[in-house]
């Protein structure tokens, strides 16, 4: 930004007076008149610049971690080597890649296989489990009911067998009463029923065959017991391997869970065989894994900065900054060339430290792969631009305490004019109010000029 010229308050000299006498009296000659500088007030764009430092940084910077472990075979860049998209920026050794894909697939199958043979035998108890509940429950009537069977006909056997013993014993009575007549028909008859009934109290027809249908009964009974037992044990075992819904969806979620983690693991597996990649143009700035080294999954193998989102870093002191707002345009140079850009972001504090300063982001329009990171540039920042604007050259513009005023060529005098300025740089001034279009302001770079002084323009 231009410098205000400060106006002295100066006496002519008697060397001016006396070279007037000398000349021939008191009128001062046309060739005392005092040479100036003039200039033809026009109108123009002017231009508002504020200059300040920064340096070159990348605003998108990504760390590549591996997803696999596995051993490096190559790194084919350096720390500082720029890089375009797609540049292959480390190779695995494909080889130890291949048998990990094998060994992840057929782990898988064998996962699966475990898995259905889970599911297979889930079901298997389940049939058991169903087969011994629903055969208990028929065994329980049998046995039940056999064993009704049994004491019905225990009771049975007993009402009979008490039958034929009252029978015998009725008759030996009548034996007694007809023992005093032993020759007799009637007591012959009785000792001949009294033989009979003893053998019937041993031999019933009627209470053996319910003897042998209990023995049947007895046996079933046995055997009905027998294989509830073996369903009590059946229906145990089954029950232990049964399969709940929540643990047959916490197999099938685990079976789910294990195809796409191994899925995953060969996918990365694959990718990997081509090679780590650069996603974008850029520069490697960190290489964290040598030749030859086997890495695990989340180990860093390099950072690389992007060179298509620059951005330049400045610090604007608390007065530039007044006249600094987003958006306006920037150029500056690096490596010997020019690059355009805009105010991008200006943070809302001030740094920290002796000098107060606020951090603004410069974005390159087109950075290239010249651009170099970290480099220092100057850059110079657009903050006005108005076209049709009444100029005239800073050196024509004083200020007092009255004010700022420039000096009018009028009738080869020097007039002094009170003004309203505008916009400034280093070179010019918008003037608002005091000067017209094509009027002619004038000053010297060595004497200051007064109101009404005389004066010859160049």
């Amino acid at each position: 930004m231009g410098i205000l010229k400060n106006k002295k308050t100066m006496v002519i000299t008697a060397v001016v007076i006396a070279a007037a006498i000398g000349a021939g009296g008191m009128t001062l000659h046309a060739n005392a008149a005092l040479k100036v500088n003039s200039y033809t007030a026009s109108t123009d764009t002017i231009v508002k610049t504020v200059e300040v430092n920064g340096n070159v940084v990348s605003d998108n910077t990504a760390s590549i971690y591996s997803n696999i472990n596995g051993k490096i075979e190559a790194i084919n860049y350096k720390i500082g080597d720029y890089v375009k998209k797609g540049d292959t920026i480390i190779s695995y050794d494909n080889e130890d890649i291949e048998q990990k894909i094998a060994l992840a697939e057929y782990s898988m199958q064998e996962s699966f296989a475990s898995y259905d043979s889970i599911i297979q035998s889930g079901g298997r108890s389940a049939g058991l489990y169903s087969e011994a509940k629903n055969t208990l429950n028929e065994l329980e009537t049998q046995i039940n009911d056999t064993q009704a069977a049994i004491d019905n006909l225990n009771r049975s056997i007993t009402a009979r067998r008490a039958s034929i013993a009252e029978y015998g014993a009725n008759l030996q009575i009548s034996a007694i009463d007809w023992s005093d007549n032993p020759d007799s028909s009637e007591y012959e008859n009785l000792q001949k029923l009294i033989a009979t009934n003893s053998y019937d109290q041993q031999f019933d027809p009627e209470v053996l065959r319910m003897q042998e249908e209990l023995t049947t009964l007895t046996t079933q009974l046995a055997s009905y017991r027998e294989l509830k037992a073996q369903m009590i044990s059946q229906k145990a075992t089954g029950y232990a391997g049964l399969i709940t819904e929540g643990t047959k969806e916490q197999i099938e979620a685990a079976k789910a869970a294990g195809e796409l983690s191994t899925n995953d693991e060969v996918s990365n597996l694959k990718e990997a065989l081509g090679g780590i990649k650069a996603d974008f143009d850029g520069v490697i700035t960190a290489i964290g894994v040598s030749e030859n080294e086997t890495v695990g999954d989340g180990t860093l193998l390099f950072t690389i900065e992007s060179t298509d989102d620059v951005v330049i870093k400045v610090n604007v002191n608390k007065y530039d900054i007044l006249d600094i707002e987003e958006g306006q345009t920037t150029s500056c140079m690096i490596k010997g060339k020019d690059y355009t850009g805009k105010i991008s972001r200006i943070e809302h504090m001030t740094g920290q430290g002796e000098t107060s300063t606020i951090g603004v982001e410069v974005t390159l329009d087109e950075p290239d792969e010249n651009i170099i990171l970290g480099l220092e540039t100057k850059v110079k920042v657009t903050t006005a631009s108005l076209d049709d604007a009444l100029t005239i050259p800073m050196d024509a513009l004083f200020t007092d305490d009255a004010g700022e005023y420039v000096y009018v060529l009028q009738d080869n005098e020097a007039k002094r004019r009170t003004v309203e300025t505008g916009v400034k740089n280093e070179d010019y001034v918008q003037i608002l109010y005091g000067v017209d279009n094509g009027e002619t302001v004038i000053w010297n770079d060595e004497t200051d000029l007064e109101d009404g002084m005389s004066v010859r323009a160049e």
